[in-house]
């Protein structure tokens, strides 16, 4: 079975970033520094500081404390043994935290002990057309593109949104991302069910596989958490 997993929106701009600046490390506050808008430079003061602050009441350790270091490809890990789970989405003033419940027994060796991801995206009807998606779906695995183009055209942009958060999801549980290049986003191939629904994906040209929740109550955003499927 796959773990539990417990998600945080939180609203960055609701923040006041001088309360989490304390617990950012150097490296942090240099990365902050380099923003060069007021907005995405305190979004990202935020963000990080509650960041530390959920993992660190997880392992019981003060936020400023806590080992953050990046993985191969970008994907923010806790440098201990048995961390914490996690990871992170973010969409103009928004963060989606992702933390999956793993139990201890079955943390080592598990094939999904190690792997969430979670993605969220702005639904913006207003700025891409039905040819815009098309084009964009012409990456996703043939079936999916087929699907797409059977649908009327708002019915096809939340659908769209539903398939690309899915799939940037199950990236992000390989620690990359859409437009990575370590894997193409029609490599991952999701099922869909009755009503467009979105449980399982696979990678095509591996045997990766996840399980995928579709989040649809972020206000005018969507999400998917993934989590790496435990066998076929």
């Amino acid at each position: 079975m796959p773990p539990n997993v417990s998600l945080i929106l939180a609203d960055c701009d609701a923040w006041a970033p001088a309360a989490l600046s304390s617990l950012l490390v150097p490296d942090e506050c240099a990365r902050a520094a380099r923003y060069r808008h007021d907005d995405d430079r305190r979004r990202f003061v935020v963000r990080r500081g509650l960041l530390r602050r959920l993992l660190g009441e997880r392992l019981g350790a003060p936020p400023a404390e806590v080992p953050l270091r990046a993985g191969p490809n970008g994907k923010p890990l806790v440098d201990v043994v048995d961390g914490p789970v996690f990871n992170l989405a973010r969409s103009g003033a928004l963060a989606l935290f992702a933390f999956a419940d793993v139990p201890p027994e079955t943390s080592a060796g598990s094939r999904w002990a190690g792997a969430v991801g979670v993605d969220l995206e702005r639904v913006a009807r207003d700025r891409r057309s039905l040819a815009d998606l098309e084009r964009i779906a012409g990456h996703f695995a043939p079936a999916e593109s087929h699907w797409l183009r059977t649908l009327e055209p708002a019915a096809a942009v939340d659908a769209f949104y539903r398939l690309w958060t899915a799939k940037e999801a199950c990236l992000k549980c390989l620690g990359t991302g859409i437009g990575s290049g370590v894997v193409t986003l029609d490599d991952v191939a999701c099922a869909i069910g009755p009503g467009g629904t979105i449980g399982h994906a696979a990678r095509r040209s591996g045997p990766e596989a996840w399980h995928v929740l579709p989040v649809d109550r972020c206000r005018d955003h969507v999400a998917a958490v993934a989590v790496t499927a435990d066998g076929p």
